[in-house]
Protein backbone atom coordinates (compact mmCIF):
# COMPACT_ATOMS: atom_id res chain seq x y z
CA UNK A 1 0.00 0.00 0.00
CA UNK A 2 1.07 3.19 -0.58
CA UNK A 3 0.16 6.65 0.50
CA UNK A 4 -1.82 9.15 -2.28
CA UNK A 5 -2.93 12.54 -2.66
CA UNK A 6 -4.38 12.46 -6.58
CA UNK A 7 -7.03 15.39 -6.37
CA UNK A 8 -8.86 13.37 -9.62
CA UNK A 9 -11.13 10.80 -7.30
CA UNK A 10 -14.28 9.53 -7.91
CA UNK A 11 -15.71 8.01 -4.81
CA UNK A 12 -17.42 4.45 -5.28
CA UNK A 13 -18.10 2.20 -2.71
CA UNK A 14 -17.16 1.35 0.97
CA UNK A 15 -15.07 -1.07 2.90
CA UNK A 16 -17.16 -3.25 5.11
CA UNK A 17 -16.24 -6.20 7.30
CA UNK A 18 -13.41 -8.89 7.03
CA UNK A 19 -14.59 -12.11 5.12
CA UNK A 20 -12.44 -14.95 6.74
CA UNK A 21 -8.81 -14.82 7.98
CA UNK A 22 -6.62 -13.87 5.14
CA UNK A 23 -7.33 -10.44 4.70
CA UNK A 24 -9.90 -10.54 2.37
CA UNK A 25 -12.54 -7.57 3.03
CA UNK A 26 -16.52 -7.18 1.66
CA UNK A 27 -17.01 -4.08 -0.25
CA UNK A 28 -20.32 -1.67 -0.40
CA UNK A 29 -20.65 -0.42 -4.14
CA UNK A 30 -22.64 2.23 -4.20
CA UNK A 31 -23.50 1.45 -8.20
CA UNK A 32 -24.38 -1.97 -7.60
CA UNK A 33 -23.06 -2.83 -11.48
CA UNK A 34 -20.36 -0.93 -11.43
CA UNK A 35 -17.55 -2.66 -13.18
CA UNK A 36 -14.67 -0.67 -11.57
CA UNK A 37 -13.30 -3.74 -9.25
CA UNK A 38 -11.38 -5.41 -11.14
CA UNK A 39 -7.67 -7.21 -10.62
CA UNK A 40 -5.18 -4.86 -11.11
CA UNK A 41 -7.19 -2.12 -10.64
CA UNK A 42 -5.97 0.58 -7.71
CA UNK A 43 -8.38 1.26 -5.41
CA UNK A 44 -7.85 4.58 -2.79
CA UNK A 45 -9.26 4.47 0.81
CA UNK A 46 -10.20 7.66 2.47
CA UNK A 47 -11.70 8.13 5.82
CA UNK A 48 -15.03 9.46 6.09
CA UNK A 49 -15.75 12.67 7.03
CA UNK A 50 -17.06 11.85 10.53
CA UNK A 51 -13.96 9.22 10.71
CA UNK A 52 -10.66 10.78 10.48
CA UNK A 53 -7.95 9.18 12.82
CA UNK A 54 -9.70 5.89 13.31
CA UNK A 55 -9.06 2.84 12.17
CA UNK A 56 -6.01 3.38 9.35
CA UNK A 57 -4.36 -0.29 8.38
CA UNK A 58 -1.03 1.69 8.61
CA UNK A 59 -1.25 4.05 11.66
CA UNK A 60 -0.56 7.42 9.48
CA UNK A 61 -2.57 9.55 8.86
CA UNK A 62 -2.63 10.25 4.69
CA UNK A 63 -4.86 8.59 2.52
CA UNK A 64 -4.09 5.06 1.08
CA UNK A 65 -4.17 3.16 -2.10
CA UNK A 66 -3.78 -0.52 -2.72
CA UNK A 67 -4.68 -2.80 -5.81
CA UNK A 68 -7.15 -5.49 -6.65
CA UNK A 69 -5.06 -8.59 -6.22
CA UNK A 70 -8.56 -10.70 -6.42
CA UNK A 71 -12.13 -10.31 -6.55
CA UNK A 72 -15.15 -12.79 -6.02
CA UNK A 73 -18.83 -12.82 -5.15
CA UNK A 74 -21.28 -13.88 -2.08
CA UNK A 75 -24.48 -13.36 -2.75
CA UNK A 76 -23.70 -10.49 -5.13
CA UNK A 77 -21.90 -8.81 -2.90
CA UNK A 78 -18.02 -8.35 -3.85
CA UNK A 79 -15.36 -9.70 -1.66
CA UNK A 80 -11.78 -7.77 -2.40
CA UNK A 81 -8.07 -9.50 -1.43
CA UNK A 82 -6.19 -5.58 -1.40
CA UNK A 83 -2.40 -5.51 -1.84
CA UNK A 84 -1.46 -5.30 1.86
CA UNK A 85 -4.22 -6.40 3.30
CA UNK A 86 -3.07 -9.86 4.63
CA UNK A 87 -4.67 -10.64 7.11
CA UNK A 88 -8.17 -10.25 9.84
CA UNK A 89 -6.77 -7.82 11.73
CA UNK A 90 -5.59 -5.54 9.11
CA UNK A 91 -8.73 -5.96 7.14
CA UNK A 92 -10.48 -4.91 10.16
CA UNK A 93 -8.17 -1.63 10.15
CA UNK A 94 -9.83 -0.53 7.02
CA UNK A 95 -13.55 -1.34 7.75
CA UNK A 96 -15.63 1.75 7.16
CA UNK A 97 -13.12 3.61 4.63
CA UNK A 98 -14.56 4.78 1.36
CA UNK A 99 -13.31 4.19 -1.67
CA UNK A 100 -12.36 5.80 -4.37
CA UNK A 101 -10.60 5.47 -7.90
CA UNK A 102 -8.97 7.56 -10.12
CA UNK A 103 -11.32 9.54 -12.71
CA UNK A 104 -9.16 8.54 -15.72
CA UNK A 105 -9.59 5.12 -14.71
CA UNK A 106 -13.21 4.23 -14.38
CA UNK A 107 -14.92 1.81 -16.26
CA UNK A 108 -17.93 3.10 -18.59
CA UNK A 109 -21.31 2.39 -17.37
CA UNK A 110 -24.24 1.58 -18.74
CA UNK A 111 -26.50 3.86 -20.87
CA UNK A 112 -28.74 6.06 -18.57
CA UNK A 113 -27.19 5.54 -15.51
CA UNK A 114 -24.35 8.24 -14.21
CA UNK A 115 -20.82 8.80 -12.33
CA UNK A 116 -22.03 11.93 -9.48
CA UNK A 117 -19.16 13.84 -10.30
CA UNK A 118 -21.01 14.36 -13.77
CA UNK A 119 -24.65 15.65 -12.64
CA UNK A 120 -22.74 18.03 -9.58
CA UNK A 121 -24.22 21.79 -10.73
CA UNK A 122 -27.46 19.94 -12.89
CA UNK A 123 -30.45 22.01 -12.31
CA UNK A 124 -33.03 19.88 -11.17
CA UNK A 125 -37.01 20.06 -12.93
CA UNK A 126 -40.41 19.37 -11.58
CA UNK A 127 -42.21 17.68 -14.24
CA UNK A 128 -45.67 17.49 -12.13
CA UNK A 129 -45.01 21.13 -11.24
CA UNK A 130 -45.90 20.39 -7.31
CA UNK A 131 -42.76 22.35 -6.10
CA UNK A 132 -44.65 25.30 -4.82
CA UNK A 133 -43.29 28.85 -5.61
CA UNK A 134 -40.65 27.75 -7.71
CA UNK A 135 -39.83 29.39 -11.62
CA UNK A 136 -41.78 27.78 -14.25
CA UNK A 137 -38.89 26.41 -16.80
CA UNK A 138 -39.63 24.53 -20.35
CA UNK A 139 -36.83 22.00 -21.52
CA UNK A 140 -35.33 21.70 -25.28
CA UNK A 141 -38.18 19.47 -26.09
CA UNK A 142 -40.95 22.22 -24.75
CA UNK A 143 -42.07 20.07 -22.19
CA UNK A 144 -42.89 22.40 -19.09
CA UNK A 145 -41.75 22.21 -15.15
CA UNK A 146 -40.64 23.86 -12.21
CA UNK A 147 -37.20 24.34 -11.09
CA UNK A 148 -36.69 22.97 -7.72
CA UNK A 149 -32.75 23.99 -7.45
CA UNK A 150 -29.52 22.93 -8.47
CA UNK A 151 -27.85 19.39 -7.27
CA UNK A 152 -25.00 20.26 -4.58
CA UNK A 153 -24.31 16.72 -3.61
CA UNK A 154 -25.72 12.87 -4.22
CA UNK A 155 -26.19 10.73 -0.55
CA UNK A 156 -25.10 7.36 -0.72
CA UNK A 157 -24.35 6.20 2.27
CA UNK A 158 -27.82 5.01 2.72
CA UNK A 159 -30.11 2.15 1.30
CA UNK A 160 -31.04 4.43 -1.58
CA UNK A 161 -29.42 7.47 -3.10
CA UNK A 162 -30.85 10.78 -1.91
CA UNK A 163 -30.59 14.00 -4.10
CA UNK A 164 -29.03 17.13 -2.16
CA UNK A 165 -30.94 20.24 -3.87
CA UNK A 166 -30.19 24.04 -2.78
CA UNK A 167 -32.83 26.01 -3.88
CA UNK A 168 -32.67 29.51 -4.95
CA UNK A 169 -33.49 30.61 -1.61
CA UNK A 170 -30.51 29.00 -0.29
CA UNK A 171 -32.74 25.85 1.41
CA UNK A 172 -31.48 21.98 1.11
CA UNK A 173 -34.22 19.72 -0.44
CA UNK A 174 -33.72 16.09 -0.29
CA UNK A 175 -35.38 14.04 -3.31
CA UNK A 176 -35.17 9.96 -3.05
CA UNK A 177 -33.08 9.40 -6.56
CA UNK A 178 -36.16 6.28 -6.89
CA UNK A 179 -38.16 5.00 -10.13
CA UNK A 180 -41.07 6.51 -8.15
CA UNK A 181 -39.52 10.11 -9.06
CA UNK A 182 -36.01 10.04 -11.43
CA UNK A 183 -37.36 11.03 -14.92
CA UNK A 184 -34.60 12.16 -16.98
CA UNK A 185 -30.75 13.33 -16.38
CA UNK A 186 -29.46 15.15 -19.23
CA UNK A 187 -26.16 15.58 -18.77
CA UNK A 188 -25.02 17.62 -21.80
CA UNK A 189 -28.45 19.90 -21.25
CA UNK A 190 -27.41 20.02 -16.80
CA UNK A 191 -30.85 19.15 -16.52
CA UNK A 192 -32.01 16.32 -13.85
CA UNK A 193 -35.84 16.03 -14.39
CA UNK A 194 -37.95 14.33 -11.48
CA UNK A 195 -41.98 13.94 -10.81
CA UNK A 196 -42.91 14.77 -7.28
CA UNK A 197 -46.11 13.85 -5.87
CA UNK A 198 -48.57 16.25 -4.15
CA UNK A 199 -48.10 17.05 -1.02
CA UNK A 200 -43.94 16.23 -1.32
CA UNK A 201 -42.95 20.17 0.22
Amino acid sequence: MKKTNSEEQVLIGKVGSPNGLKGEVRITLYQHDSTNLKEGKVLLLKHARNQKGKGRADGASGDISAEVQRVRYQKDRPVVKLEGIDDRNAAEAIRGLEVYIEADALEPLPEGEHYVRNIIGCRVIDVAGVAGGAEDVQNAEGAKGQEIGVLRDVIQNTAQSILEVETPEGKTVLIPAVDEFMRRIDEEEGIIEVELIPGFF
